[in-house]
């Protein structure tokens, strides 16, 4: 397992601060754990490069054709990939649930809740084709552990307020997060969830909408375009 960068206290403060005017905006989302961590891992996959609807629909259409995930694991490859198709990446997608569907089982991928995020984390990463955000939606969404997923949204929002500890991956963004947020699964799914609707609804990726944002005291995004240095 990689060793953590130290992140400052004063940095852990403002993710803290920053945490509960959300939570104030937005609420405070409940953690309800699938259980069904086999599942989650395939679907998670099939979400990779596409949108929801579609990840979702080639999910429905692989469970519909292939009744266990034992039946995928010994399905030709080229079948699931037709099943799959509208998710986008078919055979790449195929070869990976394949992959995984043979490393894990639902026993061997429960027991990971008793073990810690970092290690249960690398059990999966160490599949090909299987990373960190892979990962950290089965054990925050199925399994309930304080693993913080960081998609495009929470990666995005993250740099623009200076609470990435200067780190230019979202693998590091997460070790940030996880480091600072409470250890519990309850807060690391209600900040994962603010996160990404603050993306979604106000923190966009071409056009922020500073103006109804409620951080821009706290982001150095937008220190930076009202600096006089940038003449705005």
């Amino acid at each position: 397992m990689r060793a953590r960068k130290t992140v400052p206290t004063e940095l852990c403060e403002r993710i803290e601060l920053i945490w509960q005017r959300l939570q104030a905006r937005y609420g405070v989302p409940l953690l309800h754990p699938n259980e069904d961590p086999v599942g989650e891992l395939v679907s998670t996959i099939l979400s990779q490069h596409t949108t929801d609807r579609s990840s979702w629909a080639a999910y429905q259409e692989l469970q519909a054709k292939y009744p266990t995930w034992d039946d995928v694991r010994k399905a030709p490859i080229d079948d699931i990939a037709g099943a799959i198709r509208m998710a986008g990446l078919p055979m790449q997608k195929a070869r990976t649930i394949q992959l995984a569907l043979g490393a894990v089982d639902d026993a061997s991928i429960g027991s990971l809740a008793s073990l810690p995020v970092p290690e249960a984390r690398a059990r999966l990463t160490a599949i090909r084709g299987i990373g960190d955000k892979t990962a950290s939606c089965v054990l925050l969404f199925a399994l309930g552990m304080p693993a913080q997923p960081v998609d495009t949204h929470i990666e995005r929002v993250s740099k623009r307020l200076g609470i990435s500890n200067g780190e230019s991956t979202a693998t590091g963004i997460q070790d940030v997060l996880e480091y600072c947020l409470p250890p519990d699964g309850q807060s690391t799914y209600a900040f994962h969830v603010d996160m990404v609707r603050h993306g979604r609804e106000i923190c966009q990726a071409r056009e922020p909408k500073c103006a109804m944002c409620m951080l821009t005291d706290v982001c150095a995004y937008y220190a930076q375009i009202t600096s006089p240095a940038t003449g705005a």
